[in-house]
């Protein structure tokens, strides 16, 4: 009985693993504008492309290493995607 019991806690607890922003990137639509997104998901970024404050690439990394990508034209979220390092 303890080895079902542990068996199906483990499951659960690995279930409930996702990426680390798993909850804030359901929330992200295409359109948002810039600080929609940092107020979702955090200041802990980087900038890793700029052509003005309007049109930027900034960049989160999780605690499993997935780098998502938020690419921002006219100030607003214009794609986003995911990277593994």
């Amino acid at each position: 009985m303890k080895k079902i019991l542990l068996t199906l806690l483990l499951a659960i607890t690995l279930a409930s693993c996702g990426t680390a922003y798993n909850n804030q990137l359901k929330q992200v639509e295409l359109g948002m504008t810039q600080e929609q997104i940092v107020s979702l998901m955090g200041d802990k970024y980087t900038i890793v492309d700029q052509r003005d404050y309007n049109n930027q690439t900034i960049e989160y990394v999780d605690r499993y290493k997935n780098h998502w990508y938020f690419q921002f034209v006219d100030g607003h979220l214009y794609k986003w995607f995911k990277e593994k390092e």
